[in-house]
């Protein structure tokens, strides 16, 4: 045997030396702990394609080498080379990008699917003497282009989403709808850089943006002849949030959110006079919040709001991981406000998204509910079981991410609306 020969032999018994010391150890593992050895299900179940795929997720989900050595890659391939992994993209100046808004805007998708299901719903309300208002949220990346690569740069106004083009089909059949795209181009045309719109870090809008989505959303109703007509006077307070991005939560490499430095952003607290904080008070299943108008008062909420985690965030309760309340701004180191952040502090703040911004600028209360990535079905679906949540409503709003319109039929299925109350 030449020398050659032994040299492609120990190489080749080095190498599958390599690749069945993950398995081996993997089995032994579970041995140990008394478990049952998951390379054994392929002699359990029959080989279909839907058994093997479920053997490969197991593997992936089981698997002690993808768990220890998997995140430490991840972070060594972000931090030499920029790859943010299978839900980020690395922008410029730090900034990232969620991955499926960005494939959404760069692939063909069929909106057809969304546009019928848009329209069913408006026939739908209309029925029932209530108006539809859509409201199509931009991806980051739709509003920040420029940030994202450097051939949009100096060019990002004269960028035009695929969404506008399914806003302006909708319009000829008779769907009002509010220009997100327009706004926030136009806001930065003017020279308001300074204040972005954007999380540099998160798939959502900084408390900036939601304000000007909100106040958008008023004057549409008033220029609609939708408003509420009967006004409630709410507070307000300025308040500190440290906060971390989604996307980073998303990678799930450790270390690296600390590798980003969190983003201050001072939001604007909306307050009842009687009530205190428009928080949720009826919670819906796991991911969906729901508030009904329950204070005691004769002025029903006429506006009902449709949405997903844009509507959620700076709303509702949060993960502790996403951040924490610093504070109210500027405001004095008494009791009622040390007891106030006390209670604001698992809401990243509470009452300061988009329903209460909105319910602030119509002076009006505003219902709503809302659903981390469901607003395209799910929040439909949990409309369809609250029969009183639409009584007295004249107009629904409703918020969607924009990328959720490549969900294709499945994601946009035709949800019936709740039975009439009797009268």
């Amino acid at each position: 045997m030449t020398g050659s020969r032994k040299s492609e032999i120990l190489l080749t018994l080095g190498f599958l030396g390599i690749i069945s010391c993950v398995p081996l150890a993997q089995i032994a593992l579970e041995l140990r702990r008394g478990e049952r050895v998951q390379y054994t299900d392929l002699f359990r179940y029959a080989p279909t394609v839907r058994n093997l795929r479920q053997y490969e997720r197991t593997l992936e989900d089981k698997s002690w080498f993808q768990r220890a050595v998997r995140p430490e890659m991840q972070r060594l391939l972000l931090l030499s080379l920029g790859d943010a992994g299978a839900k980020g993209l690395l922008g410029r100046g730090g900034w990232l990008f969620y991955r499926p808004g960005v494939r959404y805007l760069v692939e063909k998708s069929r909106a057809e699917d969304v546009a019928q299901a848009v329209v069913r719903f408006r026939d739908q309300l209309k029925e029932r003497g209530i108006e539809l208002l859509l409201m199509p949220v931009p991806d980051k990346a739709s509003v920040y282009p420029d940030r994202l690569t450097s051939r949009m740069a100096g060019r990002f106004h004269h960028y035009r989403s695929p969404t506008e083009d399914l806003t302006d089909a909708l319009t000829w059949k008779g769907v009002e709808s509010v220009n997100l795209f327009r706004l926030f181009r136009e806001e930065r045309r003017e020279g308001s850089n300074s204040t972005d719109l954007y999380l540099a870090h998160d798939t959502h809008w900084t408390p900036a943006g939601a304000r000007l989505a909100a106040e958008a959303v008023a004057r549409k109703l008033r220029d609609l002849g939708w408003a509420p007509t009967r006004r409630r006077d709410y507070a307000t307070q300025p308040i500190h949030v440290e906060r971390r991005g989604d996307i980073l939560e998303m990678m799930q490499v450790p270390r690296i959110p600390k590798s980003f430095p969190a983003q201050v952003v001072e939001c604007e607290q909306v307050l009842d006079k009687s009530a205190g904080l428009l928080v949720s008070t009826i919670s819906g299943r796991e991911g969906t919040y729901m508030n009904q108008h329950l204070v005691d008062t004769p002025l029903q909420a006429t506006v009902l709001l449709l949405g997903d985690s844009f509507s959620r965030i700076y709303q509702t309760p949060e993960p502790q991981s996403l951040g924490e309340t610093l504070g109210l701004a500027g405001a004095k180191d008494d009791e009622w406000n040390r007891e106030n952040l006390k209670r604001t502090r698992r809401l990243l703040p509470g009452s300061a998204g988009l329903p209460s911004l909105l319910a602030r600028a119509l002076a009006a209360p505003v219902d709503y509910i809302v659903s981390d990535g469901g607003a395209a079905t799910d929040v439909r679906q949990a409309l369809s079981t609250n029969a009183e949540i639409l009584e007295f409503k004249r107009v629904v709003v409703w918020e969607f991410t924009e990328r959720d319109i490549g969900l294709g039929p499945e994601g946009w299925r035709d949800v019936p609306l709740p039975p009439r109350l009797s009268p």
